[in-house]
């Protein structure tokens, strides 16, 4: 998934070097420019022609996520023509690899409000979430890891995920400093979960 339909080269995984199945290897940090690597070209498509191509006309996108390490701004981009007004939850992954790093997350989030009706919220853990559609703070534009969750308010199908959304929002505001974990904080508790 790309903003537009064209080709990309790709790790064909036989030499393995960037580590097919590897997490974080995407098109902005595959291994197809070392010419000892066996990439193989793609075909890349916009999200609107994935959608009009592969899914029913007449059928609702209950859920999509995107995870593209770092082409996240653009696979969205290219979906403003029909795909996006289809989707009624929405996950997409925010950070600073490939064209992330000079593209604006509050440029996306006001787009994804006013064109689509979404609302978006900073995943966190321990059933933390923070809304970032109006409650904008300049520095959540620090590029760092993190998932954006949204959900459509033009739906009624979603209204009882909404309504959960905002009340775990409401609740994590009231946590306080309870409510915030910190990186190193998370690593401890993955490590050890008595922290």
């Amino acid at each position: 998934m790309a903003r537009e339909d064209g080709v990309v080269p790709f790790d064909s995984g036989l030499r393995n070097k960037a580590g097919a199945g590897v997490e974080n290897i995407g098109i902005s940090n595959s291994a197809c420019d070392d010419p000892d690597n066996q990439c193989v070209n793609v075909t890349m498509y916009s999200l609107d022609t994935y959608i009009n191509k592969f899914i029913p006309k007449d059928m609702p996108i209950n859920y999509l996520s995107v995870d593209v390490e770092g082409w996240d701004y653009n696979v969205l981009m290219g979906g403003q023509q029909h795909a996006l007004e289809r989707v009624h939850y929405l996950e997409f992954e925010y950070n600073w690899i490939g064209p992330w790093k000079d593209q604006s997350l509050k440029d996306l989030i006001e787009l994804l409000d006013t064109k689509f009706g979404f609302t978006c919220y900073f995943a966190g853990f321990d059933e933390t979430i923070w809304r970032i559609t109006g409650c904008w703070l300049d520095h959540y534009n620090v590029h760092t890891w993190s998932n954006v969750a949204c959900v459509n308010r033009n739906y009624d199908e979603v209204y009882d995920i909404a309504y959960d959304m905002e009340r775990m929002y409401k609740a994590t505001i009231e946590k306080g400093n309870d409510g915030l974990r910190d990186f190193e904080h998370r690593k401890q508790v993955a490590t050890n979960p008595n922290v």
